[in-house]
Order: C-alpha cells, then sequence, then structure tokens
C-alpha cells in the first residue's frame, strides 16, 4: 500500500492543478474576447471621430465645394490636421476623378488615386485599415460622400494614423494584465484550500476502498461531514453492507452466467462462419458483375466509333462530291482541246494545277477526318470557336447538300481546358441528329443555331434546330444507352449517351436537352478550368 504523505500529495496536487487550470482556461477566453471588444471599441471611436469631421468639413467647405475655391478647402483641411495630430492626410475626391489631396504641410491637385481608397467611393460612409507599403505602416481610412442639395459632389477620404489606437491597446493589455495577475493570486490561494479541505476525506476514502478490494467488508467510514463528500461515505458504507448481502448471490450465479457465456461464443463461432462463406459469394458476384460491366462499355465504345465512322464516311462523301465533279470536268476540258487543236503547253499546266490543288484538298480532307477520331490523351487547352468550326467543317458539306442554315454566335476568345476531339464528337452527334430530324420531319427552311459564351468560370453552349421538338414522353430517355426513335438500320441509339458520358465523366460538365420555340435545345455546360465545377 503507499504511504499516506506520498498518497496525500498526490490526490491535493490533482486537486490543486485542476482548480487552477480550468479557472485559466476561463481568464485566457475572457482575454480572448476583450482584446477584440477593446480594439472594435477603439476603431469605432476613430469611426465616430473621422465622420463627425468629414460632416464638418462637407458643411463648411459645402459653398467652396459649389464654387471649385481650393484654396478655401485646403486652407480649412490643414488647420483641421493641426488641431488632430492623428489625422496624416485629407483628400477631397471630385466627381470629375480630381482629387484635392492634402498632408499637414503640402498639398497637390491630381487626377489619380489609389485604387485601394478608389474602391471605397460608394453611395454611402465606408471605413477600413489599410496597409501603406509605400511608409510601411497601417492606418485607418475612412470615405464619407459629399452630398449638397441632393447632388452627390464627390467623397471625402481621411487617413488616420494609428499611433493613438496602438497606445490605447498597450494601455488596455498593461490594465488587464495587472487585473489578470490579481485574480490569478487569488486563485491559486482559493485553489489550495480548496484542495486541502477536500483531501483528508478522500485519503479516508481511498484507504477503506483498498481494504475492501483486498476483502475486508467489515471496514465503514468514519466521515461525518453536511456536505456530498459526507453524503458520498454513508453511500459507501451503504455499497458495502449490500456488498457483503450480494457476495453469496454472485458466486451461486457465477456458474451459469459461465454455462451462458459458452453456449452464446458457440453461436457467435457459427455466425462468423456463415458470414465469411456469404462474404466470399459476394466477392465472386461483385468480380463477375465488373467484368460483365466492362465488356459491356467497351461494346459501347466500340458500337459508338462504328456509327460515328460510318456517318463520317457519309460526309466524306458530301466533302469529295463538288472536288470530283471539277476533276472530272478539267479531264474533259483536256480531251475538247485536244480534239480541237488547242492544248497548248500553258493550257495543259494550269490545268495540272488545278487538278493538283483539288487532290490536295481531298487529301487534307481525309487528314481532317482522321485527325478528329484520334483520341486526346491529356487534358489540353483549346479555343472553342476553332474547335465548334472542325466539328462543323465535318458536316459542312452535308449541311449544305440539304440546304440547311447555320447561324453560330461564338465569342471568338474563349479558351477552356479539356478534350477538343471528344468535345468536337459531341458537337458531331447533336448537329448530326439534329439534320436527321430536319429531313426526316421535311422542315420548309431548316436552320440549326450553335450560341457559345462564358459566364464566371462556366462554358454555356447551346445547339437549337427548328425540327419541331423531341416529345415529351422520352425526352429523359434520350440520353439512355441503345434508345434511338430511328429505324433499326439508321442508328444505334448511343451516340447521345457517349456524347453525356464524355461531358459527365470526361470534362466533368452537364448536358441535357429540352424543347424551345419550334426545335429542340441542347445545352452544354462546362468549366473553363480543370477542377471548376460547371
Amino acid at each position: 500500500m503507499q504511504s499516506k504523505s506520498f498518497l496525500l500529495t498526490k490526490i491535493f496536487r490533482n486537486i490543486f492543478i485542476n482548480y487552477i487550470g480550468s479557472v485559466s482556461i476561463l481568464i485566457f477566453f475572457y482575454s480572448l474576447v476583450m482584446v477584440p471588444l477593446q480594439k472594435e471599441a477603439n476603431i469605432e471611436a476613430m469611426h465616430s471621430e473621422a465622420k463627425t469631421l468629414a460632416g464638418s468639413i462637407s458643411l463648411v467647405c459645402a459653398d467652396a465645394m459649389i464654387s471649385e475655391d481650393d484654396s478655401f478647402i485646403i486652407e480649412h483641411n490643414m488647420e483641421v490636421m493641426k488641431k488632430n495630430s492623428n489625422i496624416y492626410k485629407i483628400i477631397v475626391a471630385k466627381r470629375f476623378d480630381e482629387y484635392l489631396e492634402t498632408e499637414k504641410k503640402t498639398w497637390k491637385l491630381s487626377d489619380t488615386i489609389d485604387p485601394n481608397l478608389k474602391i471605397f467611393e460608394q453611395s454611402q460612409e465606408a471605413y477600413s485599415i489599410l496597409d501603406d507599403k509605400v511608409k510601411r505602416r497601417k492606418y485607418f481610412h475612412y470615405v464619407y460622400p459629399i452630398d449638397i442639395s441632393g447632388i452627390q459632389w464627390g467623397w471625402i477620404h481621411i487617413s488616420y494614423s494609428l499611433d493613438a489606437y496602438y497606445e490605447k491597446m498597450n494601455t488596455f493589455y498593461k490594465s488587464i494584465f495587472m487585473f489578470l495577475a490579481a485574480l490569478f493570486v487569488a486563485i491559486v490561494f482559493v485553489s489550495y484550500s480548496i484542495a486541502r479541505y477536500m483531501t483528508k476525506p478522500i485519503l479516508k476514502l481511498r484507504e477503506s476502498a483498498n481494504l475492501v478490494s483486498r476483502g475486508d467488508l467489515s471496514i465503514r467510514v468514519d466521515i461525518d461531514r453536511d456536505d456530498e463528500i459526507g453524503e458520498l461515505a454513508y453511500d459507501f458504507n451503504v455499497m458495502i453492507e449490500r456488498l457483503e448481502d450480494t457476495q453469496v448471490r454472485l458466486k451461486k450465479s457465477h456458474f451459469e452466467l459461465e454455462q451462458k457465456v459458452n453456449e452464446r461464443t458457440a453461436e457467435l463461432i457459427e455466425k462468423t462462419k456463415e458470414l465469411e462463406v456469404l462474404n466470399t459469394q459476394l466477392d465472386i458476384r461483385i468480380k463477375d458483375a465488373v467484368v460483365k460491366n466492362t465488356k459491356q462499355e467497351q461494346m459501347l465504345i466500340q458500337q459508338s466509333r462504328l456509327a460515328a465512322m460510318g456517318e463520317m464516311i457519309g460526309n466524306i462523301a458530301h466533302q469529295w462530291r463538288q472536288p470530283l465533279n471539277a476533276l472530272g470536268l478539267i479531264l474533259q476540258n483536256l480531251y475538247y482541246a485536244h480534239e480541237s487543236g488547242d492544248l497548248s503547253k500553258e493550257y495543259l499546266e494550269r490545268s495540272i494545277q488545278k487538278g493538283q490543288k483539288l487532290t490536295e484538298n481531298m487529301s487534307k480532307t481525309i487528314d481532317d477526318f482522321r485527325n478528329f477520331f484520334q483520341p486526346n490523351k491529356k487534358v489540353e487547352q483549346f479555343n472553342i470557336s476553332i474547335s465548334i468550326n472542325d466539328a462543323y467543317n465535318l458536316i459542312s458539306a452535308s449541311f449544305r447538300h440539304n440546304n440547311i442554315a447555320l447561324d453560330m454566335h461564338v465569342d471568338t476568345d474563349i479558351e477552356i481546358e479539356g478534350y477538343p476531339n471528344e468535345f468536337a464528337q459531341v458537337l458531331l452527334n447533336i448537329l448530326t441528329n439534329a439534320k436527321d430530324a430536319l429531313l426526316t420531319n421535311n422542315i420548309n427552311k431548316p436552320s440549326v443555331i450553335i450560341e457559345a459564351f462564358k459566364d464566371e468560370n462556366t462554358l454555356h453552349v447551346s445547339i437549337l434546330d427548328n425540327a419541331g421538338g423531341i416529345n415529351d414522353d422520352i425526352l429523359n430517355k434520350i440520353f439512355d444507352p441503345y434508345f434511338t426513335t430511328k429505324e433499326k438500320d439508321a442508328g444505334t441509339g448511343i451516340g447521345l449517351y457517349m456524347s453525356k458520358m464524355i461531358i459527365e465523366n470526361s470534362m466533368h460538365g452537364k448536358i441535357f436537352a429540352r424543347n424551345k420555340n419550334e426545335g429542340a435545345e441542347f445545352i452544354i455546360l462546362l468549366p473553363l478550368k480543370v477542377g471548376d465545377n460547371a
């Protein structure tokens, strides 16, 4: 057993330290509350003084401001600064960017002002503590609107030195430090007395509890006090008496409890084995489902590529039709020139040059389509206007062939981060669907409108046609895989699904459709930079 003197010192130390620590925490939080309140009160005092002074300047110098008597304003402001040493600058800002700046000994008239001060010129008063980087000091700045006969004439800027503010805060710190120090000394004395008063009965309870722990249930605590510790001693004695009564019953029930524990343990072991088997089966099912989903995803991608490739072959045919006709005319003209004897060397060279230019354009068409289907491996910064034009160029011949008008309203300076080829693929899918809908519904004057603009950190792209819109019953299904309203041989139903995957999964944006006016409108929202939310 521990010696009495050691046990007493340990209990006393714990009680004493707890009291000191608790009250110290209260003192600490009191300081945290009082210091900001004092700072706010000092700033509010400067604000009140500045507001009164600004109103006085506005009132006294009203006639001089209207008559533009700058000399009177300067003299008055210098006189004000002489009477108040804390003010080191007064600026009278006129409505037409004229600033009359007055310091203690100098003044100047300029047409510019520190941008940090310009932002305070609002319809109401404003004030803040600013940082003068040139003089490497902070100061209190107040701005007051000048209102003469209901007309806002300008603003008054008043800059205060913070020396008086810091002096008041230092005085406050000293006062509160002395107060808290005296309070701490008193708390130490009170804590010492309370700890000593509580130590003796606790020691008796500890010794009695130690004897009880060794099996001596005949011990009783002799503490006669009319407080919680006296009640604790009484309850302790009652507890010992009940322990004597229940000791026999505990021994009797121990065996029964041990049997129940063994039975419950056996049940838990059996349940654990069942759970292990179930977890193993569930893991196998999850792996099978992942493999199945992966195969379906690959199949969707492959079908999307085949569908897009088929559409592109048709677009290539439209792109080549005109140059092939032109090339046929060149060959036919060469034959007629030869038959008529007009085939000169110069005529032959011109015809060859025209033919070479046509074949070069046809070759460039192949390169454009091949580059378009080459996926982007990494995030790139690209121009939206260029990407939209690239997508339209691939289908422009088909639009012209079917007399479909295209009207574009796109800002040419919008740059975003993402995958340009994939983004152009989405536009191409939507434009192709719009073309098919216009031709299927036999629209008299078919047209498509593309708009693109940015709003803060978001790109907005809208593609609107006049093909009659989408049936409300299927509007929420058009982005589902394999859903299509076309004939089986005309569409696979995965174009819009892949478009949704590209916009929302790859480029972290949003895409949706709605009926507007006399057609369907597809809206794409994309973040301008990777990591931003659309």
